[in-house]
């Protein structure tokens, strides 16, 4: 279905450098000046090229991708009551737009950890207001330069920092003794980059869970060997851990060992 992004859009300007641009947190994001209401249009935009790569034995000119770049402008409200847009957004100022253009699940629509984000990186060169006239909105054009590759298919991490859950696990019995686990990365890597895997595992579904081997897996594969008695009372789910810590537990899976 087709969407309107108007209620539901939520749009923040910081000076402050997320820790992982392509995950920020939900502290980082909350730590923002919210602008949405201030917000006329806003044109995040993304661009590329292409270069010839001609050959003599062909007649046909293909060519492959070359380089990219992004521009940022935008509209905004004019406020005689705080004026924050036009405050924030000062000429010459160096910072970062949050952009959720279908907004989020947390308060007045901000992401929250797992859900996507854009996240634009701006120098602002020109703050532009319009022109006086009675009985017209006052509004102002901002256009700034884009000084790093933007990242437009961001997550947004938790607030604790911890990653979210590792996804989509699967196991199933290998040779005798073997049990085999296969699971996808999670959403977000929180505020650091994930270190690696733990496994635990239980007799009990809902039971005490160990560390198999104490120790972390550093793929999203890991062959589990030695495992007995034989049967279908093996459980195991994965965690991904960060400098922050080990995320919430993926899904649960059952095993039955040959």
């Amino acid at each position: 279905m087709r969407v309107i992004p108007n209620e539901n859009s939520w749009i923040a300007f910081t000076t402050t450098r997320p820790a992982t641009l392509s995950a920020p947190t939900e502290a980082e994001l909350a730590a923002a000046t919210v602008l949405t209401g201030y917000v006329v249009t806003i044109n995040p935009t993304s661009t590329g090229n292409a270069i010839p790569t001609p050959a003599l034995d062909s007649l046909f000119d293909s060519s492959t991708i070359g380089t990219s770049q992004g521009a940022f402008s935008g509209d905004f409200y004019r406020d005689d009551a705080n004026d924050l847009a036009w405050l924030t957004l000062i000429r010459g100022t160096r910072g970062y737009f949050f952009i959720s253009r279908f907004g989020g699940t947390g308060t007045a629509h901000q992401p929250m950890s797992g859900q996507k984000i854009e996240v634009w990186p701006v120098a602002i060169t020109q703050r532009a207001g319009s022109a006086m006239a009675s009985n017209t909105v006052q509004t102002f054009t901002l256009t700034a330069a884009v000084p790093e590759k933007p990242a437009e298919d961001a997550v947004v991490g938790s607030a604790s920092g911890l990653a979210s859950p590792p996804r989509n696990l699967v196991g199933v019995p290998g040779a005798t003794g073997i049990v085999e686990l296969d699971w996808d990365t999670p959403l977000s890597a929180g505020g650091s980059p994930i270190t690696g895997y733990k496994v635990w595992h239980s007799t009990t579904l809902g039971g005490t869970y160990t560390v198999v081997g104490g120790a972390t897996v550093l793929g999203t594969t890991a062959n589990i060997t030695g495992v007995t008695p034989s049967g279908a009372g093996h459980y195991y789910y994965v965690t991904a851990t960060n400098t922050a810590g080990d995320s919430p537990p993926s899904n649960t899976v059952q095993v039955t060992v040959v």
